[in-house]
């Protein structure tokens, strides 16, 4: 019961967050959404501070998790890569994603906790993961390269540099060409560095 009541405030704050943005969101107004009082929702969460790191915790996780799964699948190195990256950049490039990196970016001074959680999210939690994807398969010959971190580092770095035209402008005018560029080009890339 108090877990999915937490859930429960945790999804009216997420629209909530992405929506109205962290300064313009209160805690009452998630309360009376939620259907519940303030008292309630301060048992659960003492700040918005605390509430807004805990969105961001929870909507994370998932996309953690849904991108690291591609790392597992069977199949030949460059075509699980290529899954990797496609789902990566699906994710980074999804409305709700894009508004969550933005509405971050904004508060990063204010929130510091909540700006090096989304970078663990993004960045180091996929990190280590995708070196040690690179590191099996380099051994193995599969791939080219003796420099397993260096790999998962460029790779990474790749799908957030073409991430951002996205997470820079509202609106982008050619989206289905630069989302066909984005994962193209950073597969493109990766073949001519570690294909065998």
């Amino acid at each position: 019961m108090r877990r999915d009541r937490r859930a429960a405030i945790l999804a009216v704050a997420a629209r909530h967050f992405l929506g109205e943005g962290f300064s313009a969101t209160t805690m009452s107004s998630i309360a009376a959404d939620a259907g519940g009082s303030k008292a309630t929702l301060w048992k659960y969460f003492p700040s918005k501070e605390v509430l807004f790191e805990a969105f961001v915790d929870a909507a994370t996780e998932r996309l953690h998790c849904d991108v690291l799964a591609q790392l597992s699948a069977p199949g030949e190195p460059l075509a699980v890569l290529q899954s990797f990256v496609i789902s990566l950049t699906d994710v980074l490039r999804s409305n709700d994603s894009l508004s969550l990196q933005r509405e971050v970016g904004a508060q990063a001074v204010r929130l510091p906790r909540v700006a090096a959680l989304l970078r663990r999210r993004l960045v180091d939690n996929l990190e280590a993961p995708l070196s040690e994807f690179f590191a099996a398969h380099m051994a193995s010959g599969a791939l080219r390269g003796d420099n397993p971190a260096e790999a998962a580092w460029i790779t990474l770095a790749l799908c957030l540099g073409f991430n951002h035209r996205h997470l820079l402008a509202r609106d982008v005018v050619n989206a289905d060409e630069d989302d066909a560029d984005g994962a193209d080009g950073v597969m493109s890339i990766l073949r001519r560095l570690y294909g065998p």
